[in-house]
Formats: C-alpha cells, structure tokens, sequence
C-alpha cells in the first residue's frame, strides 16, 4: 500500500517547449456535470440528475510571474497541446521507503483570457493566462485516469468508455 504524498515539482510544456516564467501554482480545472433537476409525483423534493459525459464550462489557468512573450503566445488559438508534467512523491508502505510517480495532464483549448496583473517596482506582474478547455487527459505512470474529449465525445475513466453505450444508441 501507499500513501500519496505530494507533487515534488513540475513543468509546464506549450506543446514541447518548456514555458519559462510560470510561477508556483497552476489552477486545474473543476468538472462539473452538466444536470437537470428532477422532481414530480412519486419524488420527494428534487435531485440533480447528471447528463453521462457533459461538463459545464472548464478552464485551466497558467499564471507567469512577469509579461513576457510566452503569455502573449498562449493568447494565439494554433491548436497545440499544454502538458503539465509533475513528479508525485508516495511513501510505500510495504518497502518503508519514499517513492516517486510520473502525472502527465495534457490539455487543448482555446483562449479565453489573460488577466495582466499588477505593475510594481520590484514585484512579480502575476499574470495569468484562462483556458477554455476542449480535451483534457490525464495519466498516471502512464495509465490513462480521465480522458475528455468534448468535441469528438470521448469520456474515458480509468480506461473504461463512460459512453460505449450511448454512442451505440445514436
């Protein structure tokens, strides 16, 4: 058994290039379930009932410590990737003794905003590039955890098709 621990450092990657200048936090995004309130005769009160793969607004957000040019580029909708790579630090159990794990979060998008920050004399801008994303997959150690693809209906968890099932229906 082991014990996850935290991220020992990451990377953040616009397509193969290293993104110089991000600073210490990237904001991953929250999925939401789309759904639809239900209630009528038979029900006391209401639920939410979730729509199988469709997730309101999603966005990632990529904060530079100063203005400079790979902020701006972010800004340009050319369709490549950002991958986020970490290495993830986990005490196993069994061995006594501390280990690391590869997380890669690729994600595709498009450009929704650059908030520019402050301006002051020896203090960071805090920059921060949105993302409205499109596709996101994340892999641990190589093994897929979520793959969403809202564009060419893909819903992958832990490997398994979420929507095997409804594509055969339509």
């Amino acid at each position: 058994m082991t014990i996850p621990e935290k991220v020992i450092n990451y990377n953040v990657y616009d397509d193969t290039d290293v993104l110089k200048g991000v600073s210490a936090e990237v904001t991953l995004p929250t999925l939401e379930n789309m759904s639809e309130t239900v209630s009528g005769a038979g029900i006391l009160g209401e639920y939410e009932s979730p729509t199988p793969g469709h997730f309101s607004s999603t966005t990632l957000e990529i904060p530079f410590r100063t203005l400079h040019d790979p902020s701006f580029t972010l800004m340009e909708n050319r369709g490549r990737s950002i991958v986020l790579r970490a290495a993830q630090q986990s005490y196993d159990m069994a061995r006594g003794e501390t280990r690391s794990r590869g997380l890669k979060i690729t994600v595709r998008g498009i450009p929704k905003g650059n908030e520019m920050g402050t301006l002051g004399i020896g203090t960071p801008t805090e920059s921060t590039n949105t993302l409205e994303l499109l596709y996101i997959k994340i892999e641990e150690d190589g093994r897929t955890l979520l793959e969403l693809d809202k564009t060419n209906f893909i819903f992958n968890v832990n490997g398994r098709d979420q929507l095997a099932e409804i594509r055969d229906q339509i």
